[in-house]
Formats: structure tokens, C-alpha cells, sequence
């Protein structure tokens, strides 16, 4: 096991070196790197136990994806989220199933023998997803469809995979009563062991002291409901979800309730500890959270066996082939309806990554299953396909169009441009870089900052125009004034620290008078998500001035 443990870690070093230096995506390297290393070294362990290892990756690799999302934002993009992550992967499974079995492609194959086949491939992987999309600058909307499309479509797929397909490959006989009833059944069990997790989970969160029990605290919330869910046969990643979304949620509120209820009694009994940045567990659970899912795509490079997937590769060439062309229509559907630029269509199809859940459904097939092995081989190379061809042609595609991609995020943030160079151009009278130009010297900012280790600052405040050309006219030359959004502008303080900044603040403070100022420290392994989440939080303190480390 400790040869194993050295070889992974080995692997995952040698794949993040060559992704710094020549920029190919790291799943691609790591892939790559494994399957040649499973040739000269022993990694047949992996191979052996696939499946577990899949399913003990599983929750640990959801929380730090659940724990990035805005629970705002997903309220506010329901309806699309949910076309996404349902009705688009109810649609695609139907289509590819019902013309397959039309045209009599896979001769042997039954009607629910194609429905076991394509639904896993309906699964999309929101590792990969993330990974690319954090590379460009993606508009934040459809960022958040195609991560949340990941997210939340792997629980449709399951559903449909463990609870109707492999029914029906057993002869049960499923009327649609039965079907609406035990999804029914599936759904509010599922979110009620989430509730439930993620309110013990803040509770012990609360009562532990120590920072490293605080930390398991989280991990084991996702791995007991995801074990509970699994046993009663009910959906574990849906639980997962809803349990680090309600810890998440608890966590935000800080125990405070304007309406006394159950739960604001319960939590009542808790510490003050609730009240502390929750920023370091989700930077840490992001590093294990990437360490998970390099296992997984080590261990998707030990089971490929090149001579099954040639044998199989017309198979493997038609449904990798169909499951894209079906994507793509079922998403224009959306896209057209939301009137959204053709090139969302062309992302959000190509976001379409297949992942280890894919094989983890087609792998839990029982043994005696006749065609088991074939089915296996071509969801792993339908899998191994979208990896490469799809983020391969995502990453040509953004850099040819990172120019409009940038204007469509211009639009999000109601900036008005005719062209690119418009964005180069600073508000006028106040001479601040708009919110694009200002992210992207945060970012350069945070860059310097990890290579020289080196701290920087960021102050932020709400003022009028007046007073926010007064505070520029009196920044440093290494300083950069700019907006974060339409309400609050920010000064980003390069190689300043705290002890450096009181003076300065109480200068901002004289011209803007009884508005806060929020400032928030740059700390290792800060992202410029994170840094944001600083300076809003920031904003919200009692006193005037909110500092954020």
C-alpha cells in the first residue's frame, strides 16, 4: 500500500509540474502519466478495487464543488439548472435509447439493455468542467449552468440507472405510479438525511474546539449520509449536496434567527464558534478534494485495456458520437429559449466531460449480467473520448473566443462596449479600471503573490464619483483603483501588509465620510472568489472599518 500511496503521489506531483509549465490540463497529463506507469509498475491494486475506491472518492470530492456554490445564485437559476440537470438528461436518455433500438444498432441489445448503457453517459463530470472553465474567463452565468448541470445531473442519472434501468433488466414490472412514487420516495428521504446531516454536522462543527475537529466534522457529515442514503437505496449524492448546502446555509446564518423554531432552539445551545471563517476549511477541502480526484483518473487509466476498446471501438465511436449530436440539440432547445450567444451552446456541449460516475454505475452491474463486459468497455471509452476530444476542442474553442467571451461577461456586469479594446478604458471622471480589468489585476496580483511570497491588500468602500476620483488622485503608483461591481470600488495595495494600511484608511475614511470600509488580506492559497467573499464579508461588520484575513 505505501508503494502505491508513493506512486500516487508521484504522479499527481509530476502531472501538476508538466500542467504549470506547457499548460495541458492536468486530467489529460495524469491519464496519460498512469497508464504508462501502469506498464512498468504495479498498480493493479487500483484496478482491483475500482469500484470502492470510486465510491470512497465519491463525497469527498462533492464538497468542495457543493461548498463553492451560492445558494443565491442556484435560487435564482433554478428553472435553467433544473432543465439542465433533468429534463435535458431525462430527453437525451429517451432519444438516444428509442433510436438506437429503432435502427437496430446493437443487435443483441435489448430495449433496457440501451437504457443501462446510455444513461451513465448522461452523467457529465464537474471536476473536469471546473478545471477548464477556471483557465478563461467564463461569464459567471454560464459557468454556473455548466457546473451545476454537473452537479445536480449525476443525481437524475443514478436515479434512473439503479432504480428503473437495472429493475427492468430483472424483469421487475415498473407502472408510472410505481415510478412517480418511488421517485417521490427517493427525493424526500434523500433531502431529509441531508437536512438532518448537515444540522448535526454544524451542531458538532460548533461544539469542537479544535480546528482539526472541525475539519473531520465535515467529512464525516458527507460520508454518513452519503452511507446511509446508499443502504436504504436512496440517492447519496443528493444527500450530500443537501447536506453540505444546509451546513453551508446554518454556517452563513451564524445561529442568529429573527424567528425562534426547532432548529434556532437547537442551535441556540451552540457555541459562538459558528461565527468563524469558513474560508480555510473550503480551501482545504478544495487541495483533498483535488487529491480525490486524482485517484480517480489514475485509477480510470488502470483498467484501460486497449485491446477490448479496439475490439469495440465501432460501438464505442457510434454512442460517443450519438450522446454528443443528442447533446447538442437538447441544449439548443435551452439556449434558443433563453436567447443566450450560439457559442454558450458550443461550451456547455462541449463541458460535457463523462467521469468516474459513469463508470461507477456501469461497473456496480452484477457479474453474471451477460453483456456486462461489453457495456463496461464501451462506457470506458466513451469516457476516455470525452475526456481528450472534448476538452481538447473546449480549450481551442475558448481561446478563439475568449475575446467575445469577455464581452459577454462585459454584459453581465452592464458594462456598455462596442469592442474589446473598449474594455481597456477606464470609468470616466473617477479614472477606476471597470470590474473585468480590475478581476483580471487581482489575479495577476494573487499570481506574484504566491511565486515571491508576498502579501497584498485589498480596501474596498461605496462612495460617489467625487469622493472615488479623490481616493484615486491619491494612491501609489504600484497601487490600482477599480470596481468589483456596480456598488463598491476597491484599491488593490500591492506588498502591503495590515501594519502598513491604518493610516491609509483613515484618509479614505475622511473623504467618504460614514460609509464602511471593508479590507481583506491576501493569504496563501487564496483564489479571487475568495478574496471577494473577504471584502463583501468585510462590509458587513459592526464596526466601520471590517478587516478580512
Amino acid at each position: 500500500m505505501l508503494e502505491i500511496f508513493t506512486i500516487l503521489l508521484f504522479l499527481i506531483l509530476l502531472s501538476k509540474l508538466v500542467e504549470s509549465k506547457i499548460n495541458i490540463p492536468f486530467i489529460l497529463v495524469i491519464i496519460i502519466f498512469a497508464f504508462m506507469a501502469n506498464y512498468f509498475l504495479d498498480l493493479s491494486f487500483l484496478k482491483d478495487s475500482f469500484y470502492e475506491i470510486m465510491y470512497l472518492m465519491l463525497p469527498i470530492i462533492l464538497i468542495p464543488d457543493v461548498l463553492g456554490l451560492s445558494t443565491d445564485e442556484l435560487k435564482e437559476n433554478t428553472s435553467g439548472i433544473f432543465y439542465l440537470a433533468v429534463v435535458a438528461v431525462i430527453v437525451s436518455i429517451a432519444i438516444a435509447v428509442v433510436f438506437t433500438y429503432k435502427i437496430n444498432f446493437f443487435k443483441n441489445l435489448e430495449f433496457f439493455h440501451l437504457l443501462l448503457l446510455f444513461t451513465p453517459l448522461m452523467a457529465t463530470d464537474v471536476v473536469s468542467v471546473s478545471a477548464i472553465f477556471s483557465k478563461f474567463k467564463i461569464p459567471h452565468k454560464l459557468k454556473l449552468y455548466a457546473e451545476g448541470e454537473s452537479l445536480f445531473n449525476d443525481i437524475t442519472a443514478m436515479v434512473i440507472f439503479f432504480f428503473i434501468a437495472i429493475p427492468l433488466s430483472q424483469g421487475d414490472d415498473l407502472t408510472a405510479a410505481f415510478l412517480a412514487t418511488l421517485t417521490l420516495k427517493i427525493i424526500v428521504f434523500s433531502i431529509a438525511i441531508g437536512v438532518t446531516a448537515g444540522l448535526i454536522g454544524y451542531y458538532l462543527f460548533n461544539i469542537s474546539q479544535e480546528y482539526f475537529c472541525k475539519f473531520i466534522v465535515v467529512y464525516l457529515m458527507a460520508s454518513v449520509c452519503f452511507l446511509i442514503s446508499d443502504e436504504l437505496r436512496l440517492s447519496g449524492i443528493l444527500s450530500v449536496v443537501i447536506a453540505v448546502i444546509f451546513f453551508k446555509y446554518l454556517f452563513n446564518k451564524g445561529g442568529h434567527y429573527k424567528n425562534k423554531n426547532a432548529v434556532a432552539l437547537l442551535l441556540s445551545l451552540t457555541t459562538q464558534e459558528g461565527n468563524l471563517n469558513f474560508r480555510a476549511y473550503i480551501k482545504e477541502s478544495q487541495y483533498i478534494g483535488f487529491f480525490a480526484n486524482a485517484v480517480i483518473f489514475i485509477s480510470i487509466a488502470t483498467v484501460i485495456e486497449l485491446e477490448s476498446l479496439w475490439r469495440y471501438k465501432a460501438e464505442i465511436l457510434y454512442v460517443f458520437i450519438l450522446t454528443t449530436v443528442i447533446r447538442y440539440l437538447v441544449l439548443s432547445l435551452f439556449i434558443i429559449y433563453k436567447k443566450y450567444p450560439l457559442r454558450w451552446l458550443n461550451i456547455l456541449t462541449l463541458g460535457g466531460m463523462k467521469g468516474g460516475l459513469a463508470l461507477i454505475m456501469i461497473v456496480s452491474l452484477n457479474d453474471k449480467f451477460v453483456y456486462k463486459e461489453m457495456l463496461v468497455t464501451i462506457v470506458l471509452g466513451v469516457v476516455i473520448l470525452s475526456i481528450f476530444i472534448y476538452t481538447i476542442l473546449l480549450i481551442i474553442y475558448l481561446f478563439f473566443e475568449k475575446d467575445d467571451l469577455k464581452l459577454d461577461k462585459a454584459t453581465e456586469y452592464n458594462i456598455i462596449v462596442k469592442d474589446i479594446k473598449d474594455l481597456l478604458k477606464k470609468e470616466p471622471y473617477t479614472g477606476a479600471y471597470n470590474e473585468i480589468i480590475f478581476e483580471e489585476l487581482v489575479e495577476k496580483e494573487i499570481s506574484r503573490a504566491q511565486r515571491y511570497n508576498q502579501q497584498f491588500l485589498l480596501v474596498g468602500f461605496q462612495a460617489d464619483k467625487s469622493s472615488a476620483k479623490n481616493i484615486n488622485n491619491m494612491i501609489r503608483k504600484s497601487d490600482y483603483f477599480g470596481k468589483i461591481d456596480f456598488k463598491y470600488y476597491a484599491v488593490l495595495l500591492p506588498n502591503t501588509s495590515l501594519d502598513d494600511i491604518m493610516q491609509y484608511t483613515k484618509r479614505v475614511q475622511k473623504i467618504i465620510g460614514k460609509n464602511r470600509i471593508s479590507i481583506a488580506q491576501y493569504s496563501i492559497g487564496d483564489t479571487k472568489t475568495i478574496l471577494y467573499e473577504k471584502l463583501l464579508s468585510g462590509f458587513k461588520h459592526k464596526n466601520k472599518i471590517g478587516i478580512e484575513v
